[in-house]
């Protein structure tokens, strides 16, 4: 995949800080790269790279709400970090022997990592979601590694070039990202501020700037139909192209069920807000749905039992209010 000049190949590491092209800190860390580092080290630091945004998932979504797209830079930079490490753990192998050898695999192993991150996002979530831009921005951030280790071999203006052709689709896909989700994001954050008139007005502008998501479709329909007391009719919509689109999804299914319990279709919208309590027995509001939802059905019994079971929940936030109060009305209806 890529040749190395055998002279390259054969230099001493003392020999970038005796040139003196790069400052002295960087050229301290370019000498330790080229020496190799320990792979217990370097799996350390890969490890620390990877495992910290998990374990920073809040704190981090915070960051990315207000500013949709900044990821895409942090994951570029974070894969130069990683075809680094992986580059530098290969330097003090014996295999692969060649110069090119190490570069290949260094961008195989660090191309693999990305891919990797972005499954066990998908399958795990943790607060994370999985991008195909997120894919770009790591590859870029690979190559831009790889022109970094050549760059005595490819000279100041190609390495130059280089990067900034490299830097074009790391800045596509974060204006891309920018563009799909500023609506999207300041809608969530005026809905966490409980202002949900204008919460829903962003959602609708992100619809109509062309974004497509389960996500959005099912928020529209939430507020809707929990409130702002639109016409379930309208709402239904919403909910069945958020189903549509991610029919496996409990908060989806709850909001798709719960709407159709309002629209009067009861036995359609138990059916999905049973699916979602089986997936997501701890969800918020399952309960108080569900209660309603077998009160008009005219099974009080279950009524009753999942009622007291959002109670258990909680009782002070809105919906534990809510299923108190259903709860008062069939004791009373039961005298």
């Amino acid at each position: 995949m890529f040749q190395i000049d055998r002279l390259w190949a054969r230099r001493q590491p003392s020999l970038v800080i005796q040139n003196g092209w790069l400052c002295p800190r960087i050229e301290a860390f370019a000498d330790r790269l080229l020496r190799g580092i320990p792979w217990w080290v370097g799996l350390l630091m890969l490890v620390l790279l990877l495992v910290l945004p998990n374990v920073m998932a809040s704190k981090l979504a915070k960051i990315w709400l207000q500013f949709p797209g900044v990821d895409k830079p942090a994951h570029f930079v974070t894969f130069i970090a990683v075809f680094l490490i992986a580059y530098g753990i290969l330097r003090g192998r014996i295999w692969p022997e060649s110069e090119g050898g190490k570069l290949s695999l260094g961008v195989v192993t660090s191309l693999g990592i990305s891919l990797a991150d972005e499954v066990q996002q998908a399958v795990l979530g943790l607060g994370r979601t999985a991008e195909y831009g997120d894919l770009v921005a790591d590859a870029a951030g690979v190559f831009v590694g790889v022109t970094g280790v050549m760059a005595r071999q490819l000279g100041v203006s190609r390495t130059l070039v280089f990067i900034a052709l490299l830097l074009l689709p790391v800045a596509a896909v974060t204006a891309k990202t920018y563009q799909d989700l500023k609506h999207y994001n300041l809608g969530m954050m005026y809905e966490r501020a409980h202002d949900y008139q204008r919460a829903r007005a962003e959602y609708q502008l992100a619809v109509d700037s062309g974004f497509q998501s389960a996500e959005v479709y099912n928020a529209i329909a939430w507020l809707d139909i929990e409130f702002l007391n639109a016409d379930p009719g309208k709402a239904e919509a919403y909910a069945a192209r958020a189903f549509a689109m991610d029919p496996e999804n409990p908060d989806i299914l709850d909001t798709y069920g719960w709407v159709l319990v309002q629209a009067g279709r009861i036995r359609e919208g138990l059916a999905h807000l049973e699916q979602a309590n089986l997936k997501k027995p701890s969800m918020y509001c399952i309960n108080v749905h569900l209660g309603v939802a077998y009160m008009k059905a005219g099974d009080q019994t279950r009524a009753v039992e999942h009622l007291k079971r959002q109670i258990e929940k909680s009782s002070v936030d809105r919906w534990g209010l809510s299923a108190k109060l259903t709860l008062s009305q069939l004791e009373g209806n039961a005298r």
